[in-house]
């Protein structure tokens, strides 16, 4: 049973406490991923790179970290980007997205139910930390929720983290075999009109200002949200038509490699691969059932295979997004299945927490 760790997966100190070299360091490690990555033609290179690299780096003990504060930014960011690939065109055909999107009611509790029977019966976790281990994110959410429930709150950082990095390696190389090309080929967005001052500052009110109301409201992946709802409000109405270069996407996609990699700076080697096993068996059974759930939605809404699929694997919202965003695989639509299926997690765990572990804490 994995029901007790040496090691934590604890949130990280503010960047008061730490200073700025992990950060340093953590980025620095980063850029070098993500020019080897970039040099061997690897797909999205400068978020696998900075990944990859700063996992290796904390498992080696290096004390690398990226602040939480760094990362809402970051997601902010995301967020206008997303904000960016809403279009008039669009909005017809967002009738057809909700036969897709009811399909997350079904999806999301099998999914939980596949992974959680995997993790208590292969890998010897408890009910509840193998529930919440199970449930297809959001990390945050599911180590709170866990933890109040009596489950091991490491563990499920852990698994979690785990299945994030699994999906994100594998989904690009998805992505660029069946589209033979690259992320950097061609136009990412839609044009945008020339580069205004003052639409730069209704970008960055849009991202600030959607991401605090998005907190007030509890919203899930509050920044990423916020920004994103903001930002298309704007986009929609006319009010601005300029688009952020896609050098800064390309920063973003480091930044939050950095960041994911860094994650496991608290996490022994040992436990690290002795947990790795279960988490890919895990996530293979993840993406079989989601391949099954897209090859529905893709039929439900002639919408193409892939942009289906990018929309059910569950990886991280801004990863999956940010994956989409690249590839120009029909960004909105995987942003908006994404965002419905936290939401449906974030609203059913607590009830379903009460009912199943009505003695917890």
């Amino acid at each position: 049973m994995f029901t007790h760790m040496s090691d934590s997966t604890t949130p990280q100190p503010p960047l008061t406490r730490v200073g700025t070299k992990p950060i340093a360091l953590s980025l620095g490690i980063g850029a070098v991923g993500g020019g080897v990555l970039a040099l061997l033609h690897i797909p999205l290179a400068w978020m696998l790179g900075p990944m990859i690299f700063n996992i290796a780096a904390s498992l080696r003990g290096y004390p690398v970290l990226i602040p939480h504060g760094v990362r809402v930014a970051i997601l902010c960011v995301i967020g206008v980007f997303l904000g960016g690939s809403f279009t008039p065109e669009l909005l017809p055909r967002a009738r057809e997205w909700v036969l897709s999107l009811s399909l997350m009611l079904v999806f999301v509790p099998l999914i939980t139910f596949i992974a959680s029977e995997y993790f208590r019966r292969a890998a010897g976790f408890d009910r509840a930390t193998a529930i919440f281990s199970g449930a297809p994110g959001t990390l945050t959410a599911m180590v709170i929720i866990g933890g109040e429930s009596g489950a091991d709150e490491r563990m499920i950082a852990l698994t979690q983290g785990l299945r994030v990095v699994f999906v994100v390696i594998l989904m690009p190389m998805v992505v660029s075999a069946v589209l033979a090309t690259a992320p950097h080929d061609g136009a990412v967005l839609p044009e945008g009109g020339s580069f205004q001052w003052s639409e730069v500052a209704w970008l960055l009110a849009a991202g600030l200002c959607g991401y605090a109301v998005a907190k007030v409201f509890n919203l899930p992946a509050a920044a990423m949200t916020g920004a994103m709802i903001a930002s298309t409000a704007l986009y929609l109405s006319g009010t601005i038509t300029y688009r952020p270069p896609e050098t800064l996407l390309w920063a973003a996609l480091w930044i939050l490699g950095s960041a994911i990699g860094s994650r496991f700076s608290t996490v022994s080697t040992e436990t690290f691969f002795r947990v790795s096993k279960h988490a890919v068996a895990a996530t293979t059974l993840i993406i079989a059932v989601s391949a099954l759930f897209a090859l529905m939605a893709s039929w439900l809404t002639d919408t193409r295979y892939l942009t289906a699929l990018l929309s059910f694997t569950p990886g991280g919202v801004a990863e999956m997004c940010l994956i989409a965003i690249a590839f120009d695989v029909d960004p909105a639509f995987v942003a908006v299945h994404h965002f419905v299926r936290i939401a449906i997690l974030i609203t059913l765990v607590p009830f379903a927490t009460k009912l199943m572990f009505p003695k917890a804490p």
